[in-house]
């Protein structure tokens, strides 16, 4: 496990803890890198809200009007509000054969969105009546980026958003160093993975954990930054500071504050989602946050803007909880207690 978090502007407090590999052997540091998944989407929503900034789309404009490929069989046509926000209606097809070994190639993000969507061109719902979480909705963001840009996706999210975060690792493909994924040979998902996958994606069982051979996911913009904690928690500072961060503007602050507001549905209710960054409330203390996982790996990036802290965490096995490191933001300080079997350390988290 590797971890960051900021209060505020403080200094940023980085540990790591266990194996970045189990055999043979190599220890996890504040420098290791791991797949982030769908934390990717809030550095997809970030780029569209950039492009939203400068005038180049509207958030309630048709979808259809930047990808004239999008078809759906829906009475209402989704926006780029409805991706954003996960109200679209757009179906979620379970995306775990979504993937392709290191040095192989997969699909373009045009060929795997097109070929979902047509296995998936009815709507689950009206769009804008109510939130479910769709990873379609982010590939189709990602079209939408190509489209109006004229860059591939990530050639717009490393230079618009990671270059700007100053995030010089961040980016997508497998690094020499990444963490090697695990998953419990005996958990559910464990075995219903080797149902799915290819026995090439499985390498060696050890203590009870199977490796995952590298892979890179089908379609960067739902799932495929790679990098460290601390430089997924770059946009977390960002957001905190109102868009900007070490004196580069990355979002305005109504643009932030906006991303960060309760979507609605049409009769009004309130749906625990903003604008790429899902909304929580732990012990009365509000928080913005997004999970990621996959194969092998779990990571969570959460903001707590009255607090201003922020805090990333990235396991490498399926089934890590993240959610007792990502909430000691709503912890009142003078409470907070290490938890078991960790030492305490004045200044050390």
């Amino acid at each position: 496990m590797s971890a960051a978090c900021v209060t505020g502007d403080g200094p940023v407090i980085a540990r790591a803890l266990g194996s970045a590999r189990i055999a043979p052997r190599r220890d996890a540091t504040p420098e290791t890198p791991y797949p982030w998944f769908s934390v990717t989407k809030l550095f997809t929503a970030t780029a569209v809200l950039q492009l939203v900034e400068t005038g180049r789309v509207l958030l309630d404009e048709a979808v259809s009007t930047y990808v004239p490929s999008f078809r759906i069989e829906s009475p209402r046509v989704p926006t780029l509000r409805h991706l954003l926000s996960h109200t679209s209606g757009l179906a979620n097809p379970v995306p775990m054969t979504w993937v392709h070994l290191a040095g192989e190639r997969g699909p373009t993000l045009d060929e795997l969105t097109e070929r979902e969507l047509g296995r998936h061109s009815n709507v689950r719902f009206q769009p804008g009546t109510r939130f479910a979480y769709s990873n379609l909705n982010y590939l189709v963001l990602g079209q939408v980026i190509e489209q109006v840009s004229g860059e591939s996706y990530e050639s717009y999210v490393t230079e618009h958003v990671l270059g700007p975060l100053g995030a010089t690792r961040a980016g997508f493909g497998v690094p020499a160093d990444m963490a090697s994924g695990y998953s419990r040979s005996l958990s559910f998902m464990g075995m219903a993975a080797r149902f799915v996958l290819d026995r090439k994606f499985f390498g060696p069982t050890v203590d009870g954990f199977t490796e995952l051979r590298p892979f890179e996911v089908d379609g960067a913009p739902y799932g495929g930054l790679v990098g460290t904690a601390s430089e997924m928690l770059l946009l977390g500072r960002a957001m905190l500071a109102g868009g900007t961060l070490d004196g580069r503007t990355i979002l305005r602050p109504e643009t932030v504050q906006m991303a960060l507001t309760t979507t609605t549905s049409a009769d009004g209710s309130p749906l625990p989602i903003g604008l790429g960054w899902h909304l929580g409330n732990g012990g009365d203390e509000p928080y913005a946050f997004h999970l990621g996982g996959g194969g092998g790996f779990r990571s969570e990036l959460r903001i707590y803007p009255r607090r201003k802290f922020a805090v990333a965490v990235i396991g490498n096995e399926t089934s890590f909880d993240t959610a007792p490191i990502a909430r000691l933001g709503a912890r009142p300080r003078a409470s907070w207690r290490p938890p078991r079997g960790v030492a305490a350390h004045p200044g050390r988290a």
